[in-house]
């Protein structure tokens, strides 16, 4: 009896504590893109995404992409310090990474896209766009994440020289960001092609693995016709060569990281991710960067001792086992990144808001 009596208080306490787990419908696009809209709403305090009567204009936009860009490095370099404080004077290991990025001929950009007019060079001085222009998209893969310290990117770009001997000009490839659909390309580099077949994007893959965007996307322009001379000639593929360095307490990390993902489907508690495109939500006139960011979330079964966040959790486990009276763990998020987004508020102003707990991080049974 006393065993029972016992049993049955703890059964009540963990009743009054815990909330039932319900799992969500996240097949529901449509009902998760509005939960996100209006979460982040709610966070601006905003009763509704502002009226924008007149759009910044392009320097403007540049302006605030680049003060992003730098709020987002500088988030990733905080985590990155705190957790080379943790690993103390462990000895980092280089990694080469090899990724397949997609090179695309301008005219083959899809229908809707808006061709920019221009962009400034090193100087200031408004350019036009010449006729030899590529867009370069890189997306990230499975062990390409933020965290990793980038040492160098070389992208693999010609199969022979471009200049001929004596040649006193040599072509000459001009790199932009693209930040969205109808903005204006930001000048990141130019690099003459005399002798050399590969070309240096450290300054561009650097920003980007800091920050939340899924995409790379980059413009090359090139001074003169290189289309035969391209890597991606006959069929071939583009090559980009990434250079890290990581420590075996990153490592880990990354490998647990990669445990969290959902995919084995056995239904347990894991993260799984929705992208959310501002663009396609309708919030492309307000929201400057970034363009999209994946939503992660936890979900999935708690059986017994599996991802533990507390011995309460333990201990609700086993009483649920023994008694279904009890409601099981759920699974909720263990830890969050934060995310910066630049937005214009309600007086068309380009401001910019920190969300400490956007982005989850890994999940656990509480």
């Amino acid at each position: 009896m006393p065993r029972i009596a016992a049993l049955t208080c703890l059964q009540l306490l963990l009743l009054l504590r815990a909330a039932h787990c319900r799992p969500h419908a996240w097949d529901q696009d449509r009902l998760q893109l509005e939960a996100v809209k209006k979460a982040i709403l709610e966070r601006l305090g905003m009763a509704a995404p502002p009226a924008i009567r007149h759009r910044p204009d392009p320097e403007s936009i540049q302006r605030a992409q680049r003060l992003y860009r730098r709020a987002a490095a500088e988030l990733a370099g905080n985590r990155s310090r705190e957790e080379e404080e943790e690993e103390g004077e462990e000895e980092a290991v280089p990694r080469l990474h090899r990724l397949t990025p997609t090179l695309l001929p301008w005219l083959d950009v899809p229908e809707g896209h808006q061709d920019p007019p221009g962009h400034r060079d090193a100087q200031g001085q408004r350019e036009p766009l010449g006729p030899h222009r590529y867009r370069l998209l890189l997306s990230r893969t499975a062990d390409f994440q933020r965290r990793l310290r980038v040492v160098r990117a070389e992208l693999k770009l010609l199969r022979r020289p471009l200049s001929p001997p004596g040649a006193s000009v040599p072509p000459r490839v001009t790199v932009s960001a693209l930040p969205g659909a109808g903005d204006t390309p930001q000048v990141l580099q130019s690099q003459d092609l005399r002798d050399s077949l590969v070309l240096d994007l450290t300054g561009a893959v650097r920003p980007w693995l800091a920050g939340p965007e899924p995409s790379l996307r980059l413009q090359l322009e090139f001074s003169a016709d290189v289309s035969a001379a391209l890597a991606t000639s006959e069929g071939n593929t583009l090559e980009l060569e990434v250079r890290t360095l990581e420590t075996a307490a990153r490592a880990a990390r990354r490998a647990r990281g990669l445990q969290e993902e959902c995919g084995k489907g056995d239904g347990r508690c894991c993260l799984k991710s929705l992208r959310v495109s501002f663009q396609d939500i309708g919030w492309a006139d307000w929201v400057v960067a970034p363009s999209s960011y994946h939503m992660r979330f936890c979900e999935g079964s708690c059986p017994h001792n599996y991802k533990p966040a507390s011995m309460h959790a333990q201990i609700q486990s086993r009483v649920h086992s023994l008694s279904k009276a009890a409601p099981p763990p759920c699974c909720v998020p263990a830890g969050y990144d934060p995310m910066v987004l630049m937005h214009l508020d309600g007086q068309g102003r380009l401001v910019s808001s920190l969300f400490e707990d956007m982005l989850v991080t890994g999940c656990h049974c509480a």
